[in-house]
């Protein structure tokens, strides 16, 4: 190109410049073709040029342009109860039938777990042996339970408190790692606030919203588990209708996220 540049315009006119006066005899006729042809060789050589280098530019463009044909519009929300930053959850989505048992089976190991109901009996029937919190759950992980949280659930059913589990949430972490998050609702319309808030753990001294006589208490939690499906074999028939799926809870951790009462701040 610029090559081309040097030989358009290194030919040059005539040193003498045409005098005025009398045509023809003043004036270089012969010289006019040639000063017209190579001006206007010039002006479109220049033109040219650069109608390429806009067309280069405007191509370029439109490559940079070209992966913006098609956006995908990705719906962003904070939980901030995990301080995270995750995706909405769309209005459909498609899930594997074998998730769904999963998550089935969940909801009703979580909330046989937690429910404190009227009767006595039927807690201490429902958290035994041969049921399906002991049969979904392995030897290690009902031990544990045993020995911790069913004491503390029948107290409390003695007292007078009566809980409701509300399940918000079962994903999937990876394929055998699980996490539900839920919340206790617990009441005790009978007792006195003081009373069923020091049951429950809370320091009215602690709080701003003070509960009046009767309000529930909100509690939310994050249970974290392992499980795998082992099969139903049983030699009972009856206890495999319990737990079909033969699912097995290989551990269970519980994570509390708080409640629904303000807390001073110091």
């Amino acid at each position: 190109m610029f090559n081309l540049f040097y030989t358009l315009f290194k030919y040059k006119e005539k040193a003498q410049k045409d005098e005025l006066g009398y045509y023809p005899e003043k004036v270089d006729v012969r010289a006019f073709p040639e000063r017209r042809y190579l001006w206007t060789s010039r002006f479109f050589v220049v033109i040219s040029c650069l109608s390429i280098c806009l067309s280069m530019m405007l191509g370029a463009l439109l490559v940079i342009l070209l992966p913006m044909k098609k956006v995908d519009v990705i719906p962003l929300r904070i939980d901030f109860e995990r301080y995270q930053i995750t995706y909405m959850s769309k209005a459909e989505s498609r899930a594997y039938a074998g998730d769904l048992v999963t998550e089935s089976l969940m909801n009703e190991y979580i909330i046989k777990r937690y429910t404190i109901g009227d009767s006595y009996d039927e807690l201490s029937h429902r958290l035994g042996e041969n049921e399906f919190v002991h049969l979904a759950s392995d030897r290690d992980t009902y031990l544990n339970f045993s020995e911790k949280e069913r004491p503390y659930f029948e107290m409390l059913q003695k007292k007078g408190v009566r809980r409701q589990v509300d399940i918000e949430r079962i994903y999937p972490v990876s394929f055998d790692f699980w996490q539900i998050r839920f919340k206790t609702i617990d009441s005790a319309p009978d007792m006195p606030v003081e009373e069923f808030m020091d049951l429950m753990g809370v320091d009215l001294n602690s709080v701003i919203n003070k509960p009046q006589q009767g309000d529930p208490l909100v509690s939310k939690w994050i249970a974290t588990l392992r499980m795998n499906f082992n099969g139903a074999k049983y030699e009972n028939k009856d206890l495999g209708l319990i737990n079909p799926f033969g699912i097995t809870i290989k551990s269970f951790d519980l994570s509390y996220q708080g409640n629904n009462l303000k807390s001073l701040r110091k």
